[in-house]
């Protein structure tokens, strides 16, 4: 960092602890390990791939059950209906929390397909295996 930097960071610093009376806070390089990553065929299929099943094995029904449900609890009147839109946004709502929903629970079979499925020279799928493994270490006997 040059001096003319570094010197335009102090002045900030220092206007910043006259104003609030706090010390400077410490300056960090926040820059993510896999920033700059590219992923492979392999990894970019398996998570194509995941992305389809999530959403015709999860979302897509979760949605139009919400959706149904919401409709039918309007038409038999245990919901009231937007006195300017109707049944619209409350259903509309519905299926967006069924496609929400449907997302999340599938997460865990994604990661475990991905852990799995992905070849071993997979950066993706040894770092995945590897959180994996942190988190959930083997029984002691």
């Amino acid at each position: 960092m040059s001096n003319q930097n570094k010197s335009a960071e102090e002045d900030n610093c220092e206007c910043f602890t006259r104003a609030s009376n706090k010390p400077c806070p410490p300056i960090r390089n926040v820059t993510h390990p896999l920033r700059y990553y590219e992923f492979t065929q392999d990894e970019l299929k398996a998570l194509e791939e995941c992305d389809k099943e999530s959403f015709y094995q999860r979302c897509l029904p979760f949605s139009t059950l919400f959706a149904s449900l919401t409709y039918a609890a309007i038409k038999f009147g245990f919901t009231k209906r937007d006195p300017n839109f109707g049944v619209v946004p409350k259903v509309m709502l519905s299926a967006l929390l069924g496609h929400v929903y449907g997302r999340l629970t599938y997460i865990a079979e994604c990661d475990e397909k991905l852990r799995k499925k992905l070849p071993g020279s997979s950066h993706l799928g040894r770092t995945m295996q590897n959180y994996y493994n942190e988190r959930n270490p083997p029984p002691k006997i």
